[in-house]
């Protein structure tokens, strides 16, 4: 069940009762409360970060330079440590894992850079690159391979029992940077870090270890300047943090009980909740993973670091193509310069070029998640991209001789709608439990759609059935223009720059209603965010 502001406050209250104003206010009451919010796991929207944040901030910024790497360092090994709580239980392994690959990143790291053979070299960048992909594969592909063999061969094979995925966050995540950072020191374009401390701070940076972006070995570079208190740098961070806040409190959360129901069985119900469901879950993933985003992006800039910008209005992209240069941009680009690139790119020909948008949709795919679906997901975005390349000449002869290209603005809209339906299409399969559930939820959308859609009473019906008004949907579907048109409007620059140059009654006043809204609509159970999965 969701629990909304009111029940937030009231179990608040319920704690205050008990635990303080029933009896005097204690270090070690506050201490023991700390302790059970930790032990429900730290993310992002946990009430532990939001107390320990600012707190870390502070310490950071009054502690000499010198302390400063160490200090997050720790910080950042805190974070993960509850990160990877589960059921109230610690999980030391995944720290060890994470201690692990660090030090075989930094001593391999360090003996690419020495070597002046390339043989050598590249023995050595296959050994890390292996030792990281190894461990990925036993984690969190064991169980995937295990129930195909068995279900092809009718064997009794189990997945890995020592570890889980559950509670392994961020694995995908600083795998892909430590794989990243070593084939920069291969190729030559940056050297080897020689300082520990910072190579370890590279991988597991807590704003950017759960989710992302994916930090590029440049990260190292910030950690040698000066970081001193700077208002606005601060000021800019805070301001995208609250607009991730939304994005996930109000927008992602109030859409995820909407949609589950339909994704959940879509037997059950008919064409437009499923369609309904559909775009909405298309709308739920960006605010959330942006959402995230935006949290991580400024609270690293709150600290004096710039992260790479993950995300740049993917939905009013006019091709698929045009849409990965949007979504996601630190793994599209992650992508295209360690695998794509490498495969030979588009230099060698056609053929080759879409047999390599392939491999990397799948290989992308299966980066997401251990099962059928997401590989779905990436042969459908492997052949919109190979149709989108090899239909290019004719629907340019379809343009001109229909005249649009005389009337550019309808061209342009009839583009976006076109890739956001198939973008929106591909993500029943992101979304789905299985392979069965998707199919079965694509085969009963049928024309009744239209029907309920323009028939007021039928509309109303079919939204009350699937929680619509019970789940805040009102202020939803205002949450969700506001958050498209806030976003069109920050154009090529970031909205948290822009909305520093407004007068100041209209920026405190957008605060206040962004605060209102969270408070108001937001739903507090901390859930995770989606992408934490992968």
């Amino acid at each position: 069940m969701l629990q909304t502001f009111s029940q937030q406050a009231e179990e608040l209250w319920r704690f205050l009762e008990q635990e303080i104003f029933s009896q005097p206010f204690t270090a070690a009451t506050a201490l023991h409360w700390l302790e059970e919010q930790l032990h429900k796991g730290m993310s992002f929207n946990a009430l532990s970060f939001l107390l320990l944040f600012p707190l870390c901030a502070l310490l950071y910024y009054l502690l000499p330079r010198a302390a400063q790497m160490p200090w997050l360092l720790i910080c950042s090994y805190l974070f993960y440590w509850y990160a990877s709580y589960s059921g109230g239980s610690a999980h030391p392994q995944a720290l060890v894992v994470l201690v692990l690959l660090t030090a075989i990143t930094w001593l391999l790291g360090l003996a690419i850079s020495r070597n002046r053979r390339r043989s050598q070299r590249r023995v050595l960048l296959v050994v890390g690159i292996l030792a990281h992909l190894l461990m990925l594969l036993y984690v969190k592909y064991t169980a995937f391979f295990a129930s195909l063999l068995n279900d092809w061969f009718d064997w009794s094979l189990k997945g890995s029992p020592a570890l889980s995925p559950v509670w392994m966050v961020g694995l995908s995540f600083y795998t892909l940077i430590a794989i990243g950072y070593l084939i920069d020191l291969y190729r030559g374009t940056r050297p080897a870090e020689k300082n520990p401390l910072h190579c370890a701070l590279l991988l597991s940076f807590f704003p950017q270890v759960v989710s992302g972006p994916i930090a590029r070995s440049g990260l190292l570079d910030q950690m040698k300047q000066p970081h001193r208190y700077d208002e606005k740098q601060v000021s800019q961070g805070l301001r995208q943090m609250l607009w991730g806040y939304f994005k996930k409190i109000v927008i992602s959360e109030n859409a995820a009980a909407i949609l589950a129901p339909a994704f959940a069985l879509p037997q059950k119900y008919g064409s437009f909740h499923l369609v309904f469901s559909a775009l909405l879950y298309t709308v739920q993933l960006y605010a959330d993973f942006s959402g995230y985003s935006d949290i991580a992006l400024g609270a690293a800039r709150c600290l004096g670091f710039t992260l790479q910008e993950n995300f740049r209005r993917p939905y009013g992209a006019r091709s698929i193509g045009e849409f990965w240069d949007r979504w996601h941009i630190s793994l599209s680009s992650w992508f295209q310069n360690y695998l794509y690139i490498p495969l030979g790119g588009s230099r060698r020909g056609v053929a080759r070029t879409c047999c390599n948008t392939l491999i990397v949709f799948l290989v992308s795919g299966l980066w997401h998640g251990a099962g059928l679906t997401f590989l779905v997901w990436g042969l459908l975005h492997g052949i919109y991209n190979i149709v989108g390349r090899l239909t290019k000449p004719l629907r340019m002869t379809i343009n001109r001789a229909t005249r649009l290209v005389k009337h550019p603005a309808l061209h342009h809209l009839i583009q976006r709608i076109i890739t956001f339906c198939l973008v929106s299409f591909a993500w029943i399969f992101f979304r789905a439990e299985t392979l069965e559930s998707a199919f079965t939820l694509i085969n009963r959308i049928g024309p009744d759609f239209w029907t309920t859609l323009f028939n007021r009473s039928a509309l109303v019906s079919a939204l009350t059935n699937i929680g619509f008004y019970s789940n805040n949907g009102v202020p939803l579907l205002i949450a969700i223009a506001v958050m498209f048109f806030a976003e069109s409007l920050g154009g090529r620059f970031p909205l948290s720059k822009q909305v520093g140059k407004f007068p100041f009654v209209l920026r405190w006043a957008g605060y206040y209603l962004l605060l209102l809204s969270i408070l108001f609509f937001g739903v507090f159970d901390a859930t995770p965010f989606i992408y934490g999965q992968f």
